[in-house]
């Protein structure tokens, strides 16, 4: 389930990606070509560059693919390594928990305000709820990639 989770995150920060490279092209054909270049593309592309880079982050801790210098894995035993990967996962979680605490309350006032991007009209909260929901999905990754690393599945 954790991993139909992070699949489907990546999917969707993929379509959000496939979205902003058609949005940025077509911006600058009719720009070259009409003289009209598409009215919001630069929050468009905010908005989905926001998509993409979070909603990525739940399939790259469940499949341990962070960027990370490894200095020290090919001098620790696998089970040394194995109870260091794991607590660095467990500080994963603290920050994206901090992270979803320092959030929550900016999404809560953005909806009472009713605060929307000024070109393209769009509610700003459910940007805030996206975020969460990126936050949230890698949690749980987070969690079940510790629990794989302290129950032997990587060594």
């Amino acid at each position: 389930m954790i991993e139909t989770l992070a699949r489907a995150c990546t999917w969707a920060g993929v379509i959000a990606l496939l979205v902003m490279m058609v949005c940025t092209d077509w911006d600058v054909v009719m720009r070259q070509l009409a003289g009209r270049p598409l009215n919001g593309v630069v929050e468009l592309v905010e908005v989905t560059v926001l998509a993409t880079a979070l909603l990525g982050l739940p399939e790259a801790f469940l499949r341990d693919e962070q960027i990370r210098v490894d200095l020290i894995d090919t001098l620790v035993p696998p089970a040394v390594l194995a109870v260091i990967r794991a607590a660095g996962m467990a500080l994963a979680v603290v920050f994206l928990t901090l992270l979803c605490r320092n959030v929550w309350q900016p999404m809560l006032d953005a909806r009472m305000f009713g605060d929307v991007k000024y070109d393209i009209g769009i509610a700003v909260w459910p940007l805030y709820a996206l975020i969460l929901f990126a936050f949230g999905a890698s949690i749980l990754t987070c969690i079940a990639a510790m629990w794989r690393d302290l129950s032997g599945g990587r060594g």
